[in-house]
């Protein structure tokens, strides 16, 4: 084992001896005259690592960064890769610097100011560089010469070109490729082993990974020469190895920039992971992630391990699978004497997305789905466990960082496991739905969960399963699903109220969106040990703590209120028309307190940001002269203040006009930047309620244009004196 430290240290001490000027030229050459450029879509993250790749580009991934454009030397051949397939379009080419940067990248890789460019997929992208002095040859892939520069989406290379595609680099090709790589990897993809272009760029020591970045500019990236040295996942673990102190900014990123490339290296790779999984020898590591003994940041070989565990579970066949010794603490053990029932479900295939069955799988253990044989090709899937969120990014894990399994039904019969055991769901997608109100499922070696569906399960049914086995169980209507720990539910006597309650509040949700109570789908609402971002977080299903079940399923604590699951329900029911920039956390609330308004009786008014504290707000925001209208775009209850004062004003009649009058615009009509959401509800809302709001939202500061306000001038004003909150109204 020592001499396989030795090795694995000395091995790191090559990439700490990087020909670091040679490094500092590329890079300088690649972002001559580049100061920002574009972010198209969702850009995804770049893992680099070996000693030859170096970052040119880096966006925000939480409290760290991550590479979204990296480049290498690839024998005497160059690579620039880039985190989204918009980066070759020329579209982009226009766009803050983007343009530039795309020219000096195809010069660096050339090794020539202009040289021949082979752009297979792509001739408006091949035109618009024609049109900036490239010439572009039309070579096949086993045609390419050295010295030519390829710019090839990497989405669009195939196993078959790997090969061919590494000869053309070692022997003095260039390539440019781009990919998003979380977009490949939906419906479960394997990005590491299946995505062929990682096995083309791995050798050459970076990959495409499976994150997003945000930005760090205006319209997308800033460039600095100044990037963290640890953004480089191979000097991330020489200094981890050397034992080089760290700061805590360092150490995050460190330990961000190992995780990322832990999971994305390909198996096969022989550079790299080898000495990654040399870490394996250190005594003394806790790889068992809990809430009593979290895995943090600063813990870079427990990190390490953990990933590479992460991807090793990943890639198993439900035959291979074994209980995790972290699933007795989350999401729970299931007791070994507990029966493993074969039982016939019943799914609703005209509803699509998840679909509950009051099964269990144990932690380890395989279940078998058996579907009709038509729906084989269909699109189906199974999934054991509701706990989806992934935490590879947070700098503390209390429990396992993805403890979810998504298995496709490809054949009538399907079987699946997962470590941490889990909740089993039947997984249909919109176009795998079918016309049949009801499909049997049979589901084999399953335990049972408590489980409720409103309106069908009796009282003497429930008394019987919420004593079920399973550490999970559900609460079910057709518009809201609550996934619970069993032991809340085991304490809940009669779910009946409780459930009307929920959908009440769904109800109301959907009268203030206008759309029908009936749902396309539930709503679904799960707690966790840990989850992804913030208390809570909107999405399917909305995620939050484990403080909240017992609050949940009580029928007199939902009437009093909860504006954190309003809140996110809220978020699910925005439409972008009417959100504009800074109203992200704002609009959402128009929901939470129309629910407050309608279930619990409290009006918007007398509300947590009732007409006193409006009162407050407005006088202090707009006391000292111009108001500032970034910092009203920065705090989400001064902003709510104004949408208080409209409601106080003019009723909720208005809001419920108004989202359904956006919701039937065509196409032409919508507004198509933030400005024009801004003007139109301005101006929509002014219509409305027969009101010029022209001066009102000037008072709170809204850039809105002239020809907007102008266009609203005609009708009966709304003098200050009627601003409900101002000037001593209430």
């Amino acid at each position: 084992m020592r001499h396989l430290f030795f090795a694995v240290l000395f091995g790191l001490s090559a990439i700490l001896a990087t020909p670091l000027r040679a490094a500092e030229s590329a890079f300088a050459a690649l972002t001559a005259g580049v100061a920002e450029i574009d972010a198209p879509g969702s850009p995804g993250q770049l893992a680099v690592f070996g000693a030859d790749a170096f970052v040119v580009v880096a966006g925000k991934d939480g409290k760290t960064l991550a590479p979204v454009v990296a480049a290498a030397q690839a024998g005497k051949g160059r690579i620039v890769v880039f985190g989204h397939t918009g980066y070759l379009d020329a579209g982009i080419l226009g766009k803050a610097d983007t343009g530039k940067l795309l020219d000096n990248a195809i010069a660096w890789a050339g090794g020539a100011a202009r040289p021949a460019i082979v752009v297979p997929k792509s001739r408006p992208l091949a035109d618009a560089l024609a049109k900036r002095g490239f010439t572009v040859a039309t070579a096949a892939l086993a045609q390419l010469q050295p010295g030519q520069v390829l710019l090839l989406s990497a989405h669009a290379i195939t196993e078959a070109d790997v090969l061919v595609l590494r000869k053309f680099l070692e022997s003095g090709g260039g390539l440019l490729t781009c990919a998003t790589g979380w977009g490949w990897a939906q419906g479960g993809k394997n990005l590491a082993n299946e995505f062929a272009a990682n096995q083309l760029l791995a050798p050459f020591g970076l990959v495409v990974s499976g994150g997003t970045v945000s930005k760090t500019s205006a319209n997308g990236f800033a460039v600095s020469a100044q990037l963290p040295p640890y953004l480089h996942a191979g000097k991330a673990l020489a200094a981890a190895r050397a034992g080089t102190k760290l700061s805590k900014d360092e150490i995050a990123q460190a330990s961000a920039s190992l995780t990322d490339a832990a999971q994305s290296l390909p198996s096969g790779d022989t550079h790299f992971l080898p000495q990654l999984q040399a870490l394996r020898t250190q005594p003394g590591i806790n790889t068992t992630p809990t809430a009593k003994t979290p895995v943090k940041a600063e813990q870079l070989a427990a990190r390490v391990l953990v990933a590479l565990e992460g991807r090793e579970l990943s890639r198993q066949t439900p035959a291979q699978m074994k209980a995790h010794p972290s699933a007795a603490a989350f999401p729970g053990a299931v007791p070994a004497d507990a029966a493993r029932e074969t039982v016939t479900v019943a799914i609703d295939a005209r509803v699509p997305n998840w679909h509950s069955t009051g099964r269990y799988a144990a932690p380890g253990e395989v279940v078998t789905v058996r579907v009709p044989a038509a729906l084989a090709s269909a699109g189906w899937r199974v999934r054991i466990g509701a706990h989806t969120d992934r935490l590879w990014h947070l700098d503390s894990w209390k429990r396992f960082p993805e403890i979810s399994r998504s298995f496709p039904v490809t054949a009538a019969e399907t079987t699946a496991a997962n470590p941490f055991g889990g909740l089993i769901y039947l997984e249909v997608p919109k176009a795998g739905a079918t016309d049949a109100s009801e499909v049997k499922v049979e589901i084999a070696n399953a335990v049972r969960a408590p489980h409720y569906i409103h309106g069908r399960t009796t009282a003497a049914e429930w008394e019987q399963l919420r004593n079920a086995p399973a550490p999970w169980g559900e609460l079910e209507t057709k518009k809201i699903i609550l996934t619970l720990p069993a032991t809340v539910l085991r304490d809940l006597a009669d779910p009946v109220a409780l459930m009307k309650t929920w959908d009440e509040a769904l109800d109301h949700i959907a009268d203030l969106a206008t759309i029908s109570h009936d749902r396309t789908r539930p709503e679904r609402v799960v707690p966790d040990q840990q989850i992804s971002a913030g208390y809570m977080h909107s999405g399917y299903p909305i995620m939050t703590w484990m403080d909240v079940p017992r609050g949940f399923a009580t029928e007199a604590h939902m009437r009093k209120g909860h504006w954190g699951i309003f809140h996110e329900l809220g978020h699910n029911h925005q439409v972008a028309d009417w959100t504009f920039e800074g109203t992200g956390e704002v609009t959402c609330n128009l929901f939470t307190m129309y629910v407050f308004d309608k279930l619990c009786g409290v009006k918007p008014a007398n509300g947590r940001v009732g007409l006193p504290v409006v009162a407050e707000k407005f006088a202090k925001y707009t006391g000292g002269g111009k108001p500032d209208f970034d910092k009203w775009k920065s705090d989400p209850f001064l902003a709510l203040a104004m949408y208080v004062q409209l409601q106080h004003a003019f009723g909720w009649e208005p809001f419920q006009k108004i989202f359904a009058e956006y919701r039937a615009l065509p196409a032409g009509e919508r507004p198509k930047s933030n400005s024009d959401r801004m003007d139109q509800w301005m101006t929509r809302f002014s219509k409305t309620v027969n009101r010029n709001l022209g001066p009102f939202f000037q008072a709170w500061g809204f850039p809105v244009t002239a020809p907007a306000v102008a266009s609203i001038a005609s009708l009966p004003a709304w003098p200050k004196e009627e601003w409900p909150g101002t000037n001593g109204k209430f």
